[in-house]
């Protein structure tokens, strides 16, 4: 409970669990609204596909700001943009005046907002938290994200069922607003470097700080591919072989809760657990994710799925707080704004290209031979990573305290 007694991080962690509910309710609501227009099922995946391209196309611009400038006043810029934009498709739907192309167009304006937030947050947590104490605070920040699921998920479905998805959004705006109130009354002495180089410049630097450490670059493009090859193929084919072999929506609604039930354990378990080599530890937690690919793959049974989900869930929670924690206590912190933008564009960069291959794939090789082979390049990959060098020695020594925050 330390990292939670420092008022700047209650405020920063308060601002990113409401904006967590606003995040998992929105797509429900924007995927209705463009049906309810007359979309088809691309339109949707081109308004999803709109955010993400913008996202990655975005990020190192926005690694670059949130290293030059104030990183609190980088997020309450773009917390104010994403309620601009969430704000104007909910008046657009609840007025009756949306186009479906208008709702794509302003997705990508979203998503280039969020690319500006992250980068900075990574910072931000930085500049606010003792390093002591920062794998506990990215803990907390884990249990937010994935406590929200459910809560905004179910937000958004209900709301979107009684009174529409425009209020949904607007809701949605509500909760950036709400988070940009909350960062407003943070008081922190930044360490973003101000002025001085030009943009590319800082670009290059950034870039440089990214590939200088080994396993940045290596477990970045790792866990690109895992997206890719093993992470898509399960969330394409899993609702194709829940209404072909279990009970449709409703089994397929049980396993991805059961997913996030074992991600928000991975939080807790993320507050307190320290192993002494943590990139060699939660490596290994990767071959696990396998089994529900093998699972859907020749066995599919909501009673195997939903626990095998739950460990991968784990997996990909325990991981995401030991490598945040990893980079923001390695970092030079004029720098991890950069290197934590160049990293999520790095592990997002052929996601979109997974989503739209494991389809067309699986009807080549089958539904079957996708889930094993993306279950088999998991676990190849997994032993490959764990023979580096790089993976098995990295320990987080004890780091010097960043300048102090103004609580």
């Amino acid at each position: 409970m330390e990292a939670l007694r420092d008022r700047n991080f209650r405020l920063l962690f308060a601002g990113r669990a409401i904006s967590y509910v606003g995040t998992y309710l929105a797509p429900i609501a924007v995927a209705f609204a463009i049906l309810d227009r007359g979309g088809s099922a691309t339109a949707v995946g081109l308004s999803f596909a709109a955010w993400t391209v913008a996202q990655v196309g975005m990020l190192a611009f926005g690694g670059v700001i949130g290293d030059r400038l104030p990183r609190r006043a980088v997020m309450i810029s773009s917390d104010v943009v994403s309620t601009c934009v969430r704000a104007a498709m909910g008046l657009l739907l609840v007025t009756g005046h949306a186009h479906v192309w208008e709702l794509i167009v302003l997705q990508g304006f979203g998503g280039a907002a969020v690319a500006f937030y992250n980068p900075a947050f990574y910072g931000l947590v930085r500049e606010i938290v003792r390093p002591d104490l920062m794998q506990q605070a990215n803990g907390y920040l884990a249990i937010a994200r994935f406590a929200a699921f459910p809560l905004g998920a179910a937000t958004g479905g209900t709301l979107v069922a009684l009174v529409g998805p425009g209020s949904a959004l607007l809701l949605d705006g509500g909760t950036y607003a709400a988070s940009a109130l909350l960062l407003s009354q943070v008081r922190v002495t930044s360490l973003a470097a101000s002025g001085g180089a030009s943009f590319v410049r800082q670009l290059r630097e950034g870039w440089g700080a990214f590939t200088e450490h080994q396993w940045i670059w290596v477990l970045t493009l790792w866990i690109a591919l895992y997206f890719t090859l093993t992470y898509a193929p399960f969330f394409v084919l899993g609702p194709v072989v829940s209404k072909s072999s279990m009970n449709g929506a409703g089994s397929w609604a049980a396993i991805v809760t059961g997913e996030g039930i074992g991600a928000l354990i991975g939080g807790l378990a993320g507050l307190r657990l320290r192993p002494r080599r943590p990139l060699f530890f939660v490596s290994w937690l990767f071959i696990s994710t396998a089994a529900q690919n093998l699972i859907l793959a020749f066995h599919p049974e909501v009673a195997l799925l939903v626990p095998a989900a739950a460990c991968a869930g784990f997996a990909f929670s325990l991981a995401s707080v030991v490598w945040d924690s990893a980079i923001q206590r390695t970092i030079e912190p004029s720098k991890l704004a950069r290197v934590s933008a160049y990293s999520w564009m790095g592990a997002m960069v052929f996601l979109p290209a997974g989503y739209a291959l494991a389809g067309p794939f699986s009807s080549v090789i089958g539904v079957r031979g996708d889930l094993s082979l993306a279950a088999g390049w998991v676990v190849v990959s997994t032993l490959v990573v764990l023979r580096l060098r790089c993976v098995r020695e990295f320990t987080l020594e004890p780091a010097l305290e960043a300048a102090p925050a103004l609580s």
